[in-house]
């Protein structure tokens, strides 16, 4: 065996510097291991503090939001793809009642409304109670989301309304028909009052007679309007000749003229000014502008009228008088329900005016004359077809003579 050879001094010192060296790069390396390690364990223990931070936050934010579902005024029913109830809320426990968790959908709906699939709109359950349902889809799994309210407290509400509504309706009617009334039932009474004079002709008894028939008709032709109102019909409107509008108007003015020593100038109006409507309700308007003008004249008042077409759409009828006209801080006012200047007045005669008027597509509007006494204008659409056949039948007759 061959004896190992020694090294040199100079080798010795070499391989002392080299492990020497070694040495050190070793635990330069291994101190920055080290920083390494304590710098991964503290980011580790900040992020999973972090974690714990989100974690604790999201819970919180959990049960914040099952509280507010739980405290919910309104239902909330989750319904899987299998369409049966995955999760509900309290209250969408005591609106459908019974267990719902586990439940089909369908059991749920056939056992609270009768019903196999959600109806449209409102759903009455089989207590009586009316609540709203809506389904929106909840996420991609195909869960959806059904949100209850109970609506019952609204839909008494709106019936109460609604009632409120016709009881006024009705109320405001009545008051126009007994203010409508009022004008041909006072000219039955002053006819009736000629019938008891002894001294009259059975011709002009006969006559009186026929007035008075002629007026109650108009009441009750009146009445079956309202009538018809009442029960949801719509308003009877037929062409109208404006003359045979105008000489009912005038005929029914008589005996208040007479009575108050006041005139009336009706114009001539051929048969080419024809309007749709309702014969009654018009006389019945002009009457009430006539009444109201010999009421605010207190007698002797004389009334003219003027009656043309303003263009091939509109014709206009205006009524005057010599009264004291109307002052300028009520003019804007005196269309309105139950506006009066007069203490025993009802102040429904010129709003009972301007409805019919604008019921027959129309306006109204009122001036003061400048040499005194009020002006009404009654501005009404022509109805064509009839017009234009009574503006050729009239054309070609003239040229014919």
């Amino acid at each position: 065996m061959s004896q190992t050879e020694s090294l040199s001094p100079s080798e010795l010192e070499e391989a002392f510097e080299v492990f020497g060296r070694v040495s050190i790069e070793l635990e330069t390396t291994y101190r920055l291991l080290e920083e390494k390690v304590a710098q991964l364990t503290a980011e580790l223990t900040s992020a999973r503090s972090a974690r714990l931070v989100e974690l604790a936050e999201k819970e919180r934010l959990a049960h914040r939001l099952s509280n507010l579902v739980a405290a919910l005024p309104g239902g909330v029913v989750i319904v899987d793809r299998e369409q049966r109830v995955r999760d509900a809320n309290p209250e969408a426990q005591q609106m459908l009642g019974g267990p719902l968790v586990g439940e089909t959908w369908e059991t749920v709906l056939l056992r609270s409304t009768g019903e196999r699939h959600l109806p449209p709109g409102e759903v009455v359950l089989s207590n009586g109670r009316r609540f709203s349902m809506v389904s929106r889809t909840l996420d991609s799994l195909g869960d959806r989301v059904m949100l209850i309210t109970d609506v019952t407290a609204i839909h008494e509400l709106q019936e109460q309304l609604s009632r409120e509504k016709r009881l006024t309706a009705l109320g405001e009617m009545a008051a126009r028909l007994a203010h409508q009334i009022r004008t041909p039932l006072s000219a039955a009474t002053l006819y009736l009052s000629q019938l008891s004079r002894p001294d009259l002709e059975p011709q002009q008894r006969g006559q009186v007679a026929a007035k008075v028939g002629q007026r109650l008709e108009y009441m009750g032709n009146l009445l079956d309007s309202m009538l018809s109102f009442v029960r949801g019909g719509s308003p009877q409107r037929e062409p109208l000749y404006i003359a045979d509008v105008l000489a009912d108007f005038k005929s029914s003015m008589q005996p208040h003229l007479a009575a108050s020593a006041s005139t009336l100038e009706v114009p001539y109006v051929d048969n080419t000014l024809v309007v749709l409507g309702d014969r009654d309700e018009l006389v019945g308007a002009l009457g009430n502008l006539a009444m109201n003008a010999l009421e605010a004249g207190d007698g002797g008042v004389a009334l003219d009228m003027w009656v043309g077409a303003l263009d091939q759409q509109r014709l206009q009828i205006r009524l005057r008088d010599d009264g004291p006209g109307i002052s300028e801080d009520i003019r804007e006012r005196i269309f309105d329900p139950f506006f009066t200047t007069r203490a025993q007045g009802t102040g429904l005669g010129l709003a009972v005016v301007a409805m019919t008027v604008r019921s027959h597509g129309g306006e109204i509007s009122v001036r003061n004359r400048p040499q005194g006494g009020a002006e009404f204008l009654l501005t009404l659409p022509i109805e064509q077809e009839l017009a234009t056949t009574q503006e050729a039948y009239a054309t070609g007759r003239a040229i014919n003579e």
